[in-house]
């Protein structure tokens, strides 16, 4: 173990380095990206780390990225400034942008950790910042950070897309899978009535149809989805059931406040005024290794265990 060596002057530089990066971040105007410090968040400092966790938002397609940007000094990578994009909180653009980020003379890219991607502020650069003035510094930690972030924005925006055929006719095959399961789910606690007619069934990045959902008395019924959904901005995508609070304003939050786990399904709370329940990620590998006949009890499984944990939910409450 090192000897130790208190330097309170140094520590106080951290406090200042904290305010300035935050002051630099927020004088930020790009023409691609907003941005929002969130310095109250947990993981901001911690043991070999301390800086700020940053909202960037793409202007042009509203994607959101989750930055850690700060002072890194684990003795085992390397150490410096960094705009960090790590996958736990990015998972849906993470991929896309380590494939496509392209060079830029204010940072270096480092691939060292497989779910941490950093873009580095050049050695030379970060000594040169360190005899500057404070307004010198909050400039080059201006510059910097707003570099990074749009070419993080510019590497997830720009990735086409790619079909294949056959993928296109297995999409028509599921959603007759989902029409057919909603018709023939069977339950002592909820019933199910399709709403074929609504246009919500098909949307830019959902596909399925919108239902009736109740209890064989109707004590409670509730207007509900059940398809997939597959937005390249959100997350999580897949095989869902769902109720929205627009739909459902008078007895939504029985459901949000009553609704119990179950491991048959995955709930996503992202959205507050949604409730979405997905297929486990287990069950989808089964799903794509069954026979049809198999998949269509598995589907209709799935729905079944949704609504009732939707309808028994609001019956509690």
């Amino acid at each position: 173990m090192e000897q130790l060596n208190i330097n309170i002057d140094s520590l106080r530089s951290m406090h200042r380095f904290g305010d300035c990066l935050e002051e630099a971040i927020k004088k930020i105007e790009s023409n691609t990206c907003d941005f929002e410090v969130k310095r109250d968040a947990r993981d901001c400092i911690g043991r070999h780390w301390y800086g700020l966790r940053v909202k960037v938002t793409d202007k042009k397609v509203g994607t959101g990225f989750y930055l850690h940007i700060g002072l890194i000094y684990f003795p085992t990578t390397r150490k410096g400034l960094m705009v960090e994009l790590d996958e736990q909180n990015n998972q849906n653009v993470y991929s896309t942008v380590v494939q496509n980020i392209q060079a830029r003379k204010e940072f270096e890219i480092n691939r060292d950790e497989k779910e941490y991607f950093k873009l580095f502020m050049p050695d030379q650069t970060f000594e040169t910042m360190l005899t500057q003035s404070k307004n010198e510094q909050i400039q080059t930690l201006k510059e910097y950070v707003q570099n990074c972030a749009e070419a993080i924005v510019e590497a997830e925006s720009n990735e086409g897309f790619s079909f294949k055929i056959e993928n296109l006719d297995n999409s028509r095959n599921l959603i007759n899978a989902f029409d057919t399961a909603l018709n023939e789910v069977n339950s002592q606690h909820s019933k199910v009535v399709v709403n074929y007619k609504d246009k919500d069934n098909f949307g830019q990045y959902a596909a399925g149809f919108r239902y009736y959902l109740s209890d064989h008395d109707e004590k409670e019924t509730y207007y509900a989805y059940f398809g997939a959904i597959y937005s390249y901005k959100k997350n999580p995508a897949g095989i869902f059931a769902e109720i929205d609070w627009f739909s459902n304003q008078s007895n939504f939050d029985k459901v949000y406040k009553n609704l119990e786990q179950s491991d048959k399904f995955s709930y996503s709370n992202n959205e507050p005024k949604f409730i979405k329940l997905f297929m486990k990620n287990e069950d989808v590998e089964k799903f794509n290794q069954s026979s049809y006949e198999q998949q269509m009890e598995q589907l209709k499984e799935f729905l079944k265990e949704c609504n009732d944990a939707m309808v028994l939910a609001g019956l509690k409450g």
